[in-house]
């Protein structure tokens, strides 16, 4: 009879593997073979924000990472508008403390955890937020419900659609500001007041106050154009 092979994890290792046959036992059509389960890729990530990102935490891709015969996303926190441009991520269900390696949610449906700033509604958009791993609302998804996995957690899936929107104070050309989102009903079209935008006008001239808009995801952030 052959040897028997053993294999020595730490705590917090064998508590992740653990976690996962878990969840793969819980998996629709599970059969116990690892061949009746179709394959899908996973891209690991490198965290090098100097922070930890909690479970279900965004983060910025900036570039890539070439170690140990494998390739890694390079995982940051976003800081400001200037980080907009690059791939918004949301984290797998443990914590990466700064320079270890994790995994990131496929989708097309994600967990995400927010600000707890709001009460987040379902059609909410959401997004990243500045010096957070959390979400608020921004661009490029939009919320499908709550999902009570962790505290303060929200279903949202990308989502690049425009929006119509109404400008609280004049904003200047090049300019960022806070717009509100207009919603349709059965009675027309109404002003969520409740609920402020970040959003940038590079239109080329100033937007006026309580100004209608067309709402547009670009590059992470939304982009507004005034409806004449």
């Amino acid at each position: 009879m052959a040897a028997e092979e053993l294999a020595v994890f730490q705590p917090s290792t064998a508590r992740k593997l653990l976690a996962m046959l878990q969840a793969w036992e819980r998996t629709p059509g599970f059969t116990g073979e690892l061949e009746s389960h179709a394959y899908r890729e996973h891209f690991p990530f490198l965290n090098s924000s100097g922070h930890t990102i909690p479970p279900y935490g965004i983060f910025l891709v900036d570039g890539t990472s070439e170690a140990n015969g494998m390739n890694y996303l390079i995982a940051k926190r976003y800081a400001s508008w200037t980080a907009a441009q690059s791939v918004p991520m949301v984290n797998g269900p443990f914590e990466v403390p700064d320079g270890e390696y994790g995994s990131p949610q496929l989708g097309p449906i994600y967990r995400v955890v927010h600000d707890d700033a709001i009460t987040y509604s379902v059609g909410d958009r959401v997004g990243w937020k500045a010096d957070s791993f959390q979400v608020a609302l921004n661009a490029a998804f939009i919320n499908l419900g709550d999902d009570d996995i962790v505290e303060n957690c929200l279903r949202v899936k990308r989502d690049f659609s425009s929006m119509m929107g109404q400008s609280i104070l004049a904003i200047a050309d090049g300019a960022s500001g806070v717009i509100r989102r207009r919603v349709l009903g059965s009675g027309g079209w109404t002003t969520d007041t409740s609920k402020s935008y970040p959003a940038r006008n590079d239109t080329g001239t100033s937007i006026d106050a309580a100004s209608r808009l067309i709402v547009l995801s670009v590059d992470g952030i939304f982009s507004i154009v005034q409806v004449c």
